[in-house]
């Protein structure tokens, strides 16, 4: 099949067919069939997917994760979501930048294509609206505060927000293992 038609069919079942699909379980299930890795119990509200010529095998969704209504889920490279972690509605996860290096833009020279791979690890919560870039790597037992900007490395067991996130305070309280 031509690469372009392989586009097309792909766009349609990301883009138009996904979100038809009424239950988010049933969601994760077709996502699955579609050659993503999705964990058991992982609920998937209507996500929507960004540079689908990639492949969808760059999903990777551990157990019990929740991704809430209208997150951007960009396929350009690998998206790890680890077990327990809920990405809250409007959040945007991009893994690529690109200033316009198809139109050959001034901006490109200075900001070249980047490709990079984004790590949520065990348990994070990210609040509402957060944008997390390409590269980010966020620890285990995380919060990120709604309507942050995540760039760069956030650790462990700390509650992070503002634009860019930093660490507003260690999460005390909850056992570590």
């Amino acid at each position: 099949m031509p690469s372009f038609l392989k586009y097309i069919v792909k766009y349609v079942l990301l883009t138009l067919l996904c979100p038809l699909i009424p239950h988010p379980r049933m969601r994760s299930a077709y996502l699955k069939l579609l050659g993503a890795r999705i964990g058991r119990n992982a609920r998937i509200e209507n996500a929507h997917f960004i540079q689908v010529q990639h492949p969808i095998s760059n999903l990777n969704i551990g157990h019990d994760v929740f991704i809430g209504a209208n997150v951007a889920i960009d396929l350009s490279e690998a998206i790890n979501i680890g077990p327990g972690a809920a990405i809250s509605p409007g959040c945007s996860l991009i893994t690529h930048q690109d200033a316009g290096t198809f139109n050959k833009t001034k901006l490109s020279a200075l900001y070249p294509q980047q490709y990079l791979p984004i790590t949520i690890e065990d348990n994070v919560w990210i609040g509402c609206d957060t944008t997390v870039l390409p590269g980010a790597h966020i620890g285990p037992m995380t919060v990120i505060g709604a309507k942050s900007l995540v760039r760069g490395s956030i650790p462990g067991w700390v509650m992070a927000a503002g634009i860019p996130a930093t660490v507003r305070k260690k999460l005390r309280g909850i056992e570590q293992k």
